[in-house]
């Protein structure tokens, strides 16, 4: 059986305190689904705290993560 992708997309700005929840909470639905695999893709719109850091770390341990930072603030409808 040939998996289907899922691509997550999160814009983020200044969420140090909530970047590993949500990806902790996502990766546990995902990998209880066995018919997907899953990319995420988070999107960082300037923060100015140590999101990007995080998101790296998390990076660094799951292939599946992926960042994206812009030198701006786009909001969260435009970042993608």
């Amino acid at each position: 059986m040939v998996k289907k992708l899922i691509s997550i997309i999160s814009p983020c700005f200044n969420e140090e305190d909530n970047i590993e929840e949500i990806y902790s909470r996502v990766r546990v639905v995902m990998d209880a689904l066995d018919e997907y695999y899953f990319e995420y893709l988070f999107i960082d719109n300037a923060s100015t705290d140590s999101t990007v850091s995080k998101i790296k770390a998390i990076a660094e341990r799951d292939p599946r993560i992926c960042l994206i930072v812009n030198n701006r603030n786009f909001g969260h409808i435009r970042s993608p």
